[in-house]
C-alpha cells in the first residue's frame, strides 16, 4: 500500500502517543538475588514471582508512565525478616491482585484491605498493595484470622483469601502458641524451642513457596461486599523473643 501524506502524518501522531502510554513492562526491576537475610531456597522457588505495581510520580503527581516489581526479598529487606508469616501473606496478597487485576499490573492506588493484627501480615499488605490505616483503607479485624479481604475500589470487586485447612502444621502451631504464652506470662524462651520453631517455619515456607497455590489457598470471590473502616491497635509480636538467649 503506498503511504499518503496524510498516512504519515497519522502514523507520527499515533508514534508520539504510545511514548505516553504507561508501561506494563516494569522498568525498576526488583532484586531476587540471595543474601544472608535471603536464602537460596527463597531466591530459586517456584512461585516466587514479583508482582507489578504502578504508582504516582510524586506526592502531588500523576501516574507514573511506567512500573516496578515488586519482589518477596523487598518485602524481607523492609519488613525485617524472611519468616512463614511473610510468605503466606505475599501469596494470599498476591492471588487475590492476580484476581483483580488480570491485566497483569497493580494499581496501588486503587485498593483497601483487611487484615488480622500482625506485623507480618501489616507490612505485607501495607507495601504490596498501599493500604494504610490512617487514609482508612485499612482495617484490623482479628477475626478475619490468618487471610485477607483485598478489594478493588473503583469496581467494589472484593475477594477473602486464606491457607486451605491443615495447611499449617499443627505441631509448628502448638510450638508458636507455647512460646507466645511463656512470653506473655514474663518467663524466658529456650534457645531450642526457638531454634525449632524457626527450622518448622522456613520448611513450611519452602513448601508453600513450591505448590500450585490452588493447592494451599482457598480464594473466594465476595460479592456486593462493603468495606467499614475500624480500627484497632495492638502489641507487636515479632520482637517479644529479641532478647532471648542463643545456643553456646
Amino acid at each position: 500500500m503506498r503511504l499518503t501524506k496524510r498516512h504519515l502524518l497519522f502514523l507520527g501522531v499515533f508514534l508520539t502517543l504510545l511514548t505516553f502510554l504507561p508501561s506494563a513492562e516494569p522498568q525498576g526491576k526488583t532484586d531476587n538475588s540471595p543474601d544472608w537475610f535471603y536464602p537460596d531456597w527463597a531466591a530459586g522457588a517456584k512461585n516466587n514471582k514479583p508482582i507489578i505495581v504502578r504508582d504516582t510520580d510524586s506526592a502531588l503527581g500523576r501516574y507514573s508512565l511506567t512500573t516496578k516489581e515488586i519482589g518477596l526479598k523487598d518485602l524481607a529487606r523492609i519488613h525485617g525478616h524472611l519468616c512463614d508469616g511473610l510468605v503466606v501473606a505475599f501469596l494470599e496478597i498476591k492471588a487475590a491482585l492476580d484476581k483483580l487485576f488480570p491485566e497483569g499490573v497493580v494499581d496501588r492506588t486503587d485498593l483497601r484491605t483487611v487484615s488480622k493484627n500482625g506485623s507480618c501480615w501489616i507490612d505485607t499488605v501495607a507495601m504490596m498493595t498501599g493500604a494504610r490505616i490512617n487514609f482508612q483503607t485499612l482495617r484490623i479485624d482479628n477475626s478475619i484470622g490468618d487471610g485477607f479481604v483485598v478489594q478493588r475500589i473503583s469496581t467494589n470487586a472484593a475477594y477473602i483469601v486464606h491457607l486451605k485447612p491443615g495447611v499449617f502444621p499443627e505441631e509448628q502451631a502448638n510450638l508458636e502458641n507455647k512460646i507466645r504464652k511463656l512470653r506473655s506470662e514474663g518467663k524466658l524462651v529456650a534457645a531450642d524451642d526457638i531454634d525449632a520453631v524457626e527450622k518448622m517455619a522456613d520448611r513450611l515456607s519452602q513448601r508453600l513457596l513450591n505448590s500450585l497455590p490452588d493447592d494451599i489457598l482457598e480464594i473466594r470471590f465476595l460479592p456486593q461486599y462493603e468495606f467499614k473502616f475500624d480500627d484497632l491497635f495492638g502489641e507487636r509480636g515479632d520482637i517479644i523473643n529479641k532478647t532471648m538467649p542463643r545456643k553456646k
